[in-house]
């Protein structure tokens, strides 16, 4: 029979301890293999496509599927998804992207690029294809006025052990081993979105191999920038590093843990209500999660700018909690770490629950959500603060993300041990999202998709899809970078 865990357990599992990490989604494919220096492959060049492009090891490793390393690039962080490619391009330069275009393009394979992080769906692999793999393209660069030009295959914890002791920030997730490509290219949210926007919204400039091999700078073309704001993953070309603005970071990070234990649907309704209503109020510094796991509640609210009267902002929730555990005066790079979460792999599906412009979005399926999360234990289910500076007008004509005015991220998320767990589990998650979609929720957010949303195009990127295409047909008419929720020309 599979283990049911306890919520320590749980948390346990999740290399957590007792602390909460309040992006459950953050777990999907980065493995080891995206840390290590590759091996090299038999034979001391790639074999060569047509209109031969000269590369060596220095540029890139090209497995196939009888080479050592291989396994180990197509090892992914989550179980339930097995994907093998024909070629596993592990490229160290731009030349070596080029060249693995070429080879892909001569033997007419699809490709998937993988930036150094990971999927929830797989859409950074595929089965007989070609996949490009970025991981070993980690150089910072620091640039006048504190800008930065970091390469595809940095973590978010390699970011931040680089920026932090220069006291500068870069407004991003919270899970260490989060891949700065995806997570840029798809919007990018976490603690310090409120006060300076998404990921994508500190993006200045951006370099890509498009579909032909030739190299691009948006700098010449400000339609690439606009799409590549939320609407890049794997879509256009193969972007090879990225100019940052960054920002001051803050001394101190302080954040309250609420526990609210043996939860039934009143007490869910309850706490909803009371979490919103804190939520709407808070200030652009905040950070607000609101996490269900069976039938114990976790809130998580966050701020690095103390204010005296934050403890009575928060008070009509922490009224209502079991136990509140405050943190004060964390030192930022020290509490940053709490959140960087397990390695992995582990056997989960994760997807958006859709965008909320407040309660009642949720209130009105409250009683039958609770009933589906409480009975079917490895369920979570989470919403997230937006809001403040994402929903900046200038940032919203700058970028493709479509889902500024909606304040609110919702996820579902589901944890097994063991394969017989999962026709149950997905069920149940299905089900869940059966919910929202019944009931009128229908916008998603793309870093977190799934593979049974429908009509996707709108779900993700709204009206903006269109215009997207546009820039799909320009940079790769022919359809080389495909997955099965790609940009179509």
């Amino acid at each position: 029979m599979a283990k049911t865990y306890t919520k320590r357990e749980f948390l346990k599992m999740m290399g957590l301890g007792l602390v909460f990490l309040p992006f459950m989604g953050c777990f999907d494919h980065s493995g080891r293999e995206d840390r290590e220096a590759p091996e090299k492959k038999s034979g001391a060049e790639p074999d060569a496509p047509a209109d031969e492009l000269k590369v060596t090891d220095a540029d890139i490793l090209l497995l196939s599927r009888n080479d050592a390393a291989y396994a180990r690039f197509n090892t992914a962080f989550n179980k339930r998804i097995q994907q093998l490619p024909k070629y596993i391009a592990v490229c160290k330069t731009e030349k070596g992207v080029q060249y693995a275009l070429q080879k892909a393009r001569s033997e007419k394979l699809k490709v998937a690029v993988k930036s150094g992080g990971h999927s929830f769906e797989g859409f950074s692999s595929n089965n007989g294809g070609m996949v490009i793999n970025l991981s070993q393209m980690k150089k910072i660069t620091w640039l006048d006025n504190d800008e930065a030009e970091v390469q595809p295959g940095c973590l978010l914890q390699d970011i931040q052990a680089a920026f932090f002791p220069r006291k500068r920030l870069l407004p991003s997730g919270s899970c260490g081993t989060v891949g700065i490509g995806g997570l840029t290219l798809g919007g990018g949210y976490g603690f310090f979105s409120r006060k300076y926007g998404l990921t994508c919204d500190s993006l200045l400039q951006l370099t890509m191999v498009s579909a032909d091999g030739r190299i691009v700078h948006t700098a010449d073309d400000p339609e690439l920038l606009w799409a590549c704001r939320g609407g890049g993953n794997g879509n256009f070309g193969v972007v090879t590093s990225f100019r940052f603005k960054t920002h001051a970071m803050p001394p101190v990070f302080d954040s309250y843990v609420l526990k609210f234990r043996n939860m039934t649907a009143e007490r869910f309704e309850s706490s909803l209500r009371a979490w919103f209503g804190v939520s709407e109020a808070l200030p652009e510094e905040a950070f607000g999660a609101y996490v269900l796991n069976g039938k114990t509640l976790t809130v998580l609210l966050t701020t690095y700018q103390r204010y005296p009267d934050f403890e009575q902002q928060i008070a009509p929730l922490t009224a209502l909690a079991d136990s509140t555990s405050p943190t004060l005066g964390a030192d930022l790079p020290k509490a940053m770490k709490r959140y960087y979460g397990r390695k992995g792999p582990i056997y989960f599906k994760n997807a958006s629950a859709g965008l909320y412009r407040g309660s009642e979005d949720i209130l009105k399926i409250s009683d039958r959500l609770f009933e589906m999360v409480a009975l079917n234990p490895g369920i979570v289910f989470q919403v997230n603060t937006l809001g403040g500076k994402i929903a900046d007008p200038g940032f919203e004509a700058a970028s493709c993300y479509p889902h500024r005015r909606l304040p609110y991220l919702g996820e579902l998320q589901a944890y097994w041990e063991d394969p017989s767990q999962e026709a149950r589990l997905t069920g149940a998650f299905e089900a869940i999202q059966a919910l929202f979609r019944d009931s009128g929720i229908t916008a998603h957010y793309r870093n977190y998709p799934d593979i049974n949303f429908k009509d996707w195009e709108t779900a993700y990127y709204g009206r903006n899809y269109g215009r997207l295409q546009a820039v799909k047909r320009k940079y790769d008419p022919e359809d080389l970078f495909h997955y099965p929720q790609s940009v179509r020309g």
